[in-house]
């Protein structure tokens, strides 16, 4: 809660400023009347320039931290359970089926959501969306059973999709 209140004054300091900078483009004459080479008017553009240059070295620090394990809490303490635990139960459920090879997944929270992003190629003679609702039913079940895992959203992503041909005609 705390960085999204020091973005927004952020964004409104950026505002602020891209404004001042037309209208001093724009009306010169109404600039000539500010003193700037006083101490006050000169501390108070370093001021707010250490402000910006703090918004941005935490903005770039937080788009390289490493991103959240998730998070079940229960009257013991908590336990934390990493994104690369997540995909590999669902490697090993998906690696049940014969139908599919070449599995990516990305998960992890997005906000107050967790996601599963799974790209793969699949071998099908079936419906292609029964077998997709299918793979997301499982890997939400199993994660709900297995880990207790709430998954608000299951996106599958077919990269190559081959049709099996039965050998029996």
């Amino acid at each position: 809660m705390v960085k999204k209140i020091i973005f927004f004054f952020a964004w409104v300091g950026i505002f602020v400023i891209s404004i001042m900078g037309i209208a001093f483009i724009a009306m010169p004459k109404y600039f000539v009347t500010v003193d700037m080479s006083s101490l006050l008017f000169k501390l108070t553009v370093l001021n707010i320039s250490l402000v910006y240059m703090f918004i941005s070295i935490l903005k770039l620090f937080s788009n390289f931290s490493k991103q959240e394990d998730y998070i079940i809490k229960n009257d013991h303490g908590s336990v934390h359970i990493s994104t690369d635990t997540v995909k590999n139960l669902i490697r090993e459920i998906l690696s049940k089926d014969r139908d599919i090879k070449g599995l990516k997944i990305d998960c992890g929270n997005k906000g107050k959501k967790y996601f599963v992003k799974i790209n793969l190629d699949m071998i099908s003679n079936s419906s292609l969306s029964t077998k997709t609702t299918d793979i997301q039913s499982l890997i939400k079940d199993n994660l709900e059973e297995k880990l207790d895992l709430k998954v608000d959203y299951i996106e599958v992503k077919i990269s190559k999709l081959s049709i099996k041909k039965d050998l029996v005609e």
